[in-house]
């Protein structure tokens, strides 16, 4: 289902909408009554059971409980995508940067908002049909190949992967897509007036001629020597810095269920009757490629625009008869936006792809033929076979390696599942050491010397600079008052579905402030930075107020670039400054975020021609100012469409937010801070 500008659904929410933004006191459609699927619709009959369990939920929203098991698995998709990212950027992986309390907390609003908006969905009676599912997968890259037609396999891959089952991932599909009904319509619905535009534009596009000066510290090293009482009293201002942090030798044992897989092996026969028994699985059903002539009828259209819709395909049918090309009348006439620009074309596709009317005509087919009007809940078609796929089973040789896989994998997950349970058990009733669970799962115990609780290593350490790849449920775990006690074994830790660890603190090391004669180096450099980075910006304020001091017998709304920069007083003060400079806001020619910003700013108020301002531990900038160009009359008049569509989607996006911000204002939501701040489980 798709909501358009025009509809009256659509002004109705955006109405109310703005009402409740301007003045919270009219609700929009009155008041909207926040109804929920039951619990095992979208969660199965397993979350419907936690629902009645032990009522451990991070969350209620109008009293339906968002179980913690869901969060726990929206939350490791969250970290799993981020790395995911992290990986394909090359950057390296902070899981302590990963997992903080921020993003738990956006994962669990994410989750609160989606329960507003199934409520949404089911009181609207949204709905996401066949046609609308199968163009968002045809969408995902990779699924199509050279031809156009869908890639079967390469959809099995993206399935496997998720681990889940074609009808698990399409239901999945399905919900999204009715979830983003909502927020899309909106979304799509900016709209901004022509002079508002025509300004922004103008501002966007405006340019400046500057001339800048970087004072660094560095210059100023050598001018700066603390006294020893200068000294004394920075270090004792400024202790927290230089305070060393814990650290401990840390001992961890890892049980992986991925691990296991290798010590296992697959029987020759079982995996040849595998395949034998199970032909549906390694088979590749027919697939038929058609294309189709859609007129779009909505589901409440009455009879006479069916029959109106079944006189235009009979229409076009004649056409087609009469010889005319069927794609050229598809590009023409056919209403569905994702196949007309291909002359109608679907790729191939199996029969269960498409809503049974259809199926049922192209399965019913031979090539070439061409179908008398069919009618689906989508409109009427006229449909063209273009070709068959016939049904093959795959060769055995081709798929043993992956039956071989997957009975490792499910011997390595039974056996996982044998030993977690006396991992566990050996971790607590054994907690002076590991040795006794390592020998259990026949396991070596890993071994980190100077690791601190962020994760990184001890200063002395020849790894001082990188970060152990732990998860920082265990780092907490392993660095609580409890295990700092006692130092015995933590709980076994489930940090992700099939791995369990456990660890043990060694030898610890607490916090301490050393003395100033241990760390009078380091303190000695910061002292020299910040005493440098006091010096360039006071001799920057001096030459800014030199500068305005010769600007002042200038009239500034007259002064031109040339008159300023060839002025003989002012050429002295800005002897080490750049050259002339243009710089626009998308060309910052070197310039840093904070020193553009500053730069427009300029000429923004009567004589204001000079700024400065710190640059990060850099030093001290002062620009001048020498003229502002505006954008040339034809750039401006080329720009307003293609920026006029950017800050349209950037209104609608922003009403869609306030859309979602009004739903979570009027819901009666209660969330439990406590059950997200840590996810550490003895399984």
């Amino acid at each position: 289902m798709r909501a358009n500008e025009s509809s009256p659904f659509l002004l109705e929410l955006k109405m109310g909408l703005f009402e409740w933004i301007r003045d919270h006191k009219r609700l929009m459609l009155g008041a909207l009554i926040v109804l929920i699927f039951p619990s095992f619709v979208f969660w199965g009959i397993s979350g419907y059971d936690q629902f009645m369990g032990d009522g451990t939920h991070v969350a209620e929203v109008h009293g339906k409980p968002i179980p913690r098991e869901r969060f726990e698995s929206a939350h490791r998709e969250q970290l799993d995508q981020m790395r995911r990212v992290a990986s394909m950027t090359g950057r390296a992986v902070d899981s302590a940067t990963l997992d903080n309390p921020a993003l738990r907390q956006e994962v669990l609003d994410r989750l609160i908002q989606d329960a507003l908006l199934q409520g949404q969905v089911f009181d609207r009676r949204i709905h996401v049909g066949d046609m609308r599912l199968r163009e968002e997968i045809g969408s995902i890259p990779n699924l199509r190949q050279a031809d156009g037609s869908f890639n079967l396999e390469q959809y099995k891959t993206l399935l496997a992967a998720q681990g889940k089952s074609e009808f698990q991932f399409e239901q999945s599909l399905r919900q999204e897509l009715a979830l983003r009904t909502l927020p899309d319509a909106l979304g799509s619905s900016g709209f901004l007036p022509t002079p508002v535009l025509q300004s922004i534009v103008a501002a966007q596009l405006e340019k400046r001629e500057i001339r800048q000066r970087l004072l660094t510290a560095k210059q100023f090293r050598d001018q700066v020597k603390p006294t020893p009482e200068q000294l004394e009293a920075f270090f004792k201002k400024e202790s927290k810095r230089f305070e060393q942090s814990a650290y401990a030798d840390v001992e961890l044992l890892v049980l992986s269920a991925k691990d296991l897989v290798a010590g296992e092996t697959a029987d020759p026969d079982a995996v040849k009757t595998f395949y034998e028994q199970n032909p549906n699985r390694f088979g590749e059903p027919e697939q038929r490629r058609a294309s189709h002539i859609l007129f779009e009828l909505s589901a409440s259209a009455s009879e006479a625009a069916k029959a109106q819709a079944i006189d235009q395909a009979k229409s076009v049918l004649v056409s087609i008869k009469e010889g005319k090309d069927f794609a050229a009348l598809a590009k023409q006439w056919s209403k569905d936006s994702g196949s007309a620009a291909q002359g109608g074309d679907l790729g191939f596709f199996s029969r269960d792809a498409m809503v049974k009317p259809f199926a049922d005509a192209v399965f019913a087919m031979k090539p070439g033929a061409i179908s008398e009007p069919v009618v689906s809940e989508f409109g009427v078609h006229v449909i063209k076979l273009t070709d068959i796929r016939p049904a093959k089973l795959k060769p055995f040789e081709q798929v043993r390696g992956d039956i071989e896989q997957q009975m490792k994998q499910e011997k390595a997950q039974k056996r996982f599942t044998e030993l977690a349970e006396s991992f566990s058990n050996i971790v607590y009733e054994q907690s002076d050491s590991l040795q006794p669970a390592a020998k259990k799962i026949s396991r070596q115990t890993q071994s980190f010397k100077g690791l601190r609780p962020d994760g990184r290593f001890q200063s002395n350490q020849a790894k001082a600079m990188e970060k152990a790849d732990i998860d920082p449920r265990v780092l907490r775990a392993v660095f609580s008052e409890e295990s700092i006690r006692s130092k015995r074994n933590t709980d076994a830790i489930e940090i992700a579905p099939g791995v369990l660890v456990s660890a043990r603190l060694n030898q610890y090391q607490p916090p301490s402030s050393p003395p100033l004669d241990a760390v009078r180096d380091a303190v000695v450099e910061a002292w020299v930075v910040q005493a440098a980075m006091e010096k360039a910006k006071l001799e920057g304020e001096q030459l800014i107020e030199a500068l305005n001091k010769q600007l002042s017998g200038f009239e500034t709304s007259q002064l031109k670039s040339a008159e300023l920069f060839k002025n003989q007083a002012i050429q002295g003060l800005m002897q080490s400054f750049s050259e002339p400079m243009v710089i626009g806001r998308g060309q910052p020619a070197g310039l840093d975020q904070a020193s553009l910003v500053a730069a427009f700013k300029l000429g923004t108020q009567a004589k204001q021609r000079v700024v400065g301002l710190t640059v990060s531990d850099q030093g001290y900038r002062v620009i001048v100012l020498g003229s502002i160009i505006p954008a040339p009359a034809d750039q401006l008049k080329s720009s307003v469409p293609m920026i006029r569509d950017q800050l349209a989607s950037l209104e609608g996006r922003l009403l869609s937010e306030q859309y979602l911000k009004y739903l979570r204002a009027q819901a009666d939501v209660k969330t439990f801070p406590n059950r997200i701040a840590s996810t550490s489980a003895k399984p």
